[in-house]
Formats: structure tokens, C-alpha cells, sequence
């Protein structure tokens, strides 16, 4: 090797040293300022609640003020936006959900690249979702409904909130597995169709379940089979989707925090390490189960599998089904 190379190589292995260096300085600081999670949803509600205790927490951790900047719209495309332009240094994160993974089957045109401009920092928590029923459906479990559905298929139209969310995504997975495809009802709102479903309007539907939870105990809708893989404490009587006899049928609605492509991996680590812990605790628990929510946790390779893989079915699902934009 002459001189010369010898000297470049020299010189690359000084920068990279001190790259190395100042990434993990900048690591051993951090936060030294405020951190702020764009949420990409309206002001209230269980999803900006979940986003301002992991924030109320990193704060009691870090003694920095974590502020929850909502930025609802677009399917969660205008806050993911802003989150891949900001500063990869930390201080700007994104409360992701599955939307995310939903996207870029269904809109070929983001203004971002979902896996170049970000990285997975963490899962946060997991919702489940219910096979609901009305109780003048002729079905008493879940085989029951099926045979109901598919015997005629045209008088079981199927609700859902919105027309390209992770609940008509869990809908779809349900029609494939079943084998038919009856018409969806997209409804602007959680309380729309829950008035309906009770109502009867709607005969079944596959919905989170906090929303339900008293009027299945009241016996104004009927609860046959839950996504997870374990029944819910707060439905303890039924049985999950693979009790049932429909064993691979296991979606589930998450959310995690991803940050700009380029933010320093001890940075990442850092911030994976802290939520991981925090997630553990009792009174985060006790939280995330007053909205039938489950704790998720994972490294940032897990939750970037997680991405994946997600993606990469909702984009067939969405295809097979011929799903578009609203």
C-alpha cells in the first residue's frame, strides 16, 4: 500500500472516529431542549391522549417539556410530511400509526419515501379489533356469521370508519378469508356507526372496542371473537379469532414514534431504551387499559419489521380489493 492510500485511509478513519464521537456526545446531552411529537390527528381522543402521557413521561425522565404539536389531515400524510423535513437531531418525532403502513399502497404519490426519510424509534401501544354483531343477526359465534354472510352476501353490507383506514383493511382481511366481498359502508365517524350498528342499520361489524364495551355488557350488540393473540380483560368471555377457528386472521391497529431519516443512532437508542421502560410501568398500563389499549413494545429493528411487513400486506389487500384515496 503506498503512502497515499495509506493517508486517505488514515484520514477517513479519523472522520468516521469522530463522527462516531460527536454522535454519541450529542447522545450523552440530549435532551438539552424541548422535544415536540407532531401528532397526525385532531386535538382529544385516545390516539393525542396516548401521545401526551409518553410525552408526560419522557419529561419526568429527562426534565425537558415534550409537546404534542396535532397536525391532523390527509390520512396522516401532512404531519408524516413535516416530520421527514424537520431536523434529523431528535427534537422532532412523529406519532405514527398504521396509516403509515397503509399509504403507500394507497397513494402512489406521497410526499415523502415512507422507508428512506424516517427511522423507527419505537412501538407505543396496540389496539385489537371485534367482530361485532346486532342481536337480530341469525349468528351466535362466529362460524354462525360467516355462513349467515356468505349465504347472501348482498344483504350483509359491512360498515367502517372511513373508506381506506386500518378498519376497512381489517374488514377486507376478513371478506379474503371468508371468500366474498359484500359492499362497504364507510361512515364519517366511530359514533355514526356505532348509532347504527346498535340501531340495526348495520347488522355486524369489525371494530376497536372501547367504544363498545358497554353495550356489549348491556347486550345492545353482540361480541363473537377478538384479533390478539389472548382475550381481552375486559371481554374475558369471548374468544379470540383463533379460539374461533380462524387462526391466521390477526390484525391489529398500532402506533409507535418514528424521527427523521439521519437522526444519530445513539439518539434512536436512547429514545427506544426510555419509551421500552416506560412502557413497563404500572400506571402507563393502567392507562392504555382505560382505552382498551395494549402496551407494544419493541427495538427499532422490530418496529421497522413491523413496518414492513404491514406494508407490504395492506398494499396487496388494498390492490385486491380495488381500495382508493378519499
Amino acid at each position: 500500500m503506498n503512502l497515499m492510500k495509506k493517508t486517505m485511509l488514515g484520514a477517513l478513519s479519523l472522520a468516521a472516529a469522530g463522527l462516531m464521537l460527536s454522535s454519541a456526545a450529542a447522545a450523552n446531552d440530549y435532551p438539552n431542549k424541548p422535544i415536540r411529537i407532531v401528532v397526525p390527528f385532531a386535538t382529544g381522543g385516545g390516539t393525542s391522549n396516548a401521545a401526551r402521557l409518553i410525552g408526560e413521561k419522557l419529561t419526568e425522565r429527562w426534565g425537558q417539556p415534550v409537546v404534542i404539536d396535532n397536525r391532523p389531515g390527509g390520512n396522516t400524510v401532512i404531519g408524516a410530511d413535516h416530520v421527514a423535513k424537520s431536523p434529523a437531531d431528535g427534537y422532532t418525532l412523529f406519532f405514527a400509526n398504521s396509516s403509515f403502513a397503509i399509504n403507500p399502497g394507497l397513494m402512489p404519490k406521497l410526499p415523502y419515501d415512507s422507508t428512506r426519510d424516517f427511522t423507527p424509534v419505537a412501538t407505543l401501544l396496540v389496539n385489537n379489533f371485534v367482530m361485532l354483531a346486532h342481536p337480530s343477526m341469525p349468528a351466535r359465534n362466529l362460524a354462525e356469521l360467516i355462513q349467515t354472510i356468505k349465504a347472501k352476501p348482498d344483504d350483509y353490507p359491512y360498515p367502517t370508519v372511513g373508506a381506506a383506514g386500518i378498519g376497512r383493511l381489517a374488514s377486507e382481511m376478513f371478506n379474503a378469508k371468508i371468500g366474498v366481498r359484500p359492499v362497504n359502508i364507510p361512515y364519517k365517524g366511530t359514533s355514526q356507526l356505532a348509532t347504527d350498528l346498535m340501531g340495526g342499520q348495520v347488522k355486524y361489524a369489525i371494530e376497536i372496542p372501547a367504544v363498545y364495551i358497554p353495550h356489549i355488557k348491556a347486550g345492545k350488540v353482540r361480541a363473537l371473537a377478538v384479533t390478539g393473540p389472548q382475550r381481552l380483560a375486559s371481554l374475558p368471555d369471548v374468544p379470540t379469532f383463533a379460539e374461533a377457528g380462524m387462526a391466521d386472521f390477526n390484525v391489529q391497529s398500532w402506533y409507535g414514534l418514528m424521527a427523521p431519516a439521519g437522526t444519530p443512532r445513539p439518539i434512536i437508542d436512547k429514545l427506544s431504551t426510555a419509551i421500552q421502560e416506560i412502557l413497563k410501568t404500572p400506571d402507563v398500563k393502567k392507562r392504555f387499559e382505560a382505552i382498551e389499549a395494549e402496551p407494544l413494545i419493541s427495538s427499532p429493528a422490530e418496529f421497522a419489521a413491523l413496518i414492513k411487513k404491514d406494508t407490504e400486506t395492506f398494499a396487496k389487500i388494498i390492490k385486491e380489493a380495488k381500495i382508493e384515496a378519499p
